[in-house]
């Protein structure tokens, strides 16, 4: 039997109810709501909730409590809850809450809300699936002058917008939107310069959690292929923004030093790599995509991008990393596709055919290094 036997459950669907409500006398209303703050934390306690969702309506009509510490743990509670999919699609769907999500977005970025990141962690939790993203879209591009993707952006690149929060949660929130072209398209918006904006942040140090929403939502943006000539173009530039969190300290020849997008040029002896996993394969799946049309794919070979690959596969110590390292140096080292599959999001290669691929790229980059360690 769990920690949470049924005699617990039934008293607590008899007794705690009531309690939950803002008319509750204030001391019972805290005690009954440290209690489900409490059960939202443990595996059975969110399928109680999952089962009784009128304890899910209760919850969030306490974060328009009087009490500040009332409020804080009511969106402590539905983040908790916020890991589960259905219950985060039953949370934006609530039909005695109709405008939860729009009420949500705005006190995500209103700059005087005391909890905003337990509200902005709680929205990125629920939007990691396509179907809740979708949903928190819609409700962002229908309510754009308030809540709209630029004044997302405008709340994350401004480090002091909040006094009471961080709001590195937005990048992860703004991440998960991208999963939907819509909001790809309005943040690539070519008179807008919101993208643009973002670019910096592929290297700050402040916080792995902004920087990594960052590169996801770029790298999300990079799905959209009929944009690459605008983000490899002189208005985004994107690809050095990509590859110099990529890059070491190593020194090049002067030929392929001289190759190289001159940000990536001269690079101190100090400069160090990227140091989170999950962000560096973004990077990398990000040029990968940006390879997909043959424009883009020879740009790409020609600006060297394939020692910068090369120096990072050799420094890399993770396995999954490495198999996308591999994936973007067999197309950078590789013979050009025959006419009519130069697109490589319309050419689908089988299984025996990417085995055949695998063993000439290691045999392809086994020579690539030697003749690296040769020359130097």
């Amino acid at each position: 039997m769990s920690a949470l036997d049924e005699a617990t459950m039934q008293t607590v669907k008899e007794e705690m109810l009531p309690f939950l409500s803002p008319s509750a006398r204030p001391d019972v209303k805290h005690k009954a709501l440290g209690f489900i703050l409490g059960l939202t934390g443990k595996k059975e306690g969110v399928q109680f909730v999952k089962d009784n969702p009128v304890f899910l309506e209760a919850i969030v009509s306490l974060t328009s409590d009087d009490m500040q510490d009332i409020i804080k743990d009511a969106f402590r509670s539905l983040l908790n809850l916020a890991t589960d999919e259905d219950i985060s699609w039953h949370l934006l769907n609530l039909a005695k809450f109709p405008n939860i999500s729009l009420d949500l977005m705005k006190y995500l970025l209103r700059k005087e809300s005391d909890f905003a990141d337990l509200v902005g962690s709680m929205l990125a939790n629920m939007t990691r699936t396509q179907r809740c993203a979708l949903k928190l879209a819609a409700v962002v591009e229908e309510h754009r002058d308030d809540v709209g993707v630029e004044k997302m952006v405008d709340a994350l690149c401004n480090l002091d917008y909040n006094q009471s929060a961080t709001l590195d949660c937005l990048g992860l929130l703004l991440s998960n939107l991208t999963q939907i072209s819509s909001i790809r398209q309005e943040l690539m918006d070519k008179n807008s310069r919101i993208l643009q904006r973002l670019i910096p942040f592929t290297e700050y140090k402040g916080s792995h959690l902004r920087r990594g929403g960052v590169v996801g939502t770029l790298k999300n943006c990079c799905f959209e292929t009929d944009r690459h000539d605008w983000l490899m173009g002189d208005q985004v530039d994107i690809l050095p923004r990509l590859l110099l969190p990529l890059a070491g300290p190593e020194e090049f020849d002067e030929d392929d030093m001289d190759r190289l997008p001159d940000d990536l040029q001269y690079l101190p002896p100090e400069k160090e790599r990227e140091k989170d996993p999950d962000i560096r394969k973004m990077l990398v799946e990000a040029v990968t995509q940006l390879c997909s049309t043959r424009k883009w794919r020879l740009y790409i070979k020609e600006k060297n991008t394939y020692v910068i690959m090369r120096e990072l596969h050799k420094w890399e110590t993770d396995r999954v990393n490495n198999v996308a390292i591999m994936s973007l140096i067999d197309i950078l080292i590789g013979d050009e596709p025959k006419e009519g599959m130069e697109d490589l999001h319309t050419v689908d290669i089988d299984k025996d055919l990417h085995k055949e691929l695998d063993v000439a790229l290691e045999e392809k980059l086994k020579e690539a290094t030697d003749e690296s360690v040769s020359q130097s």
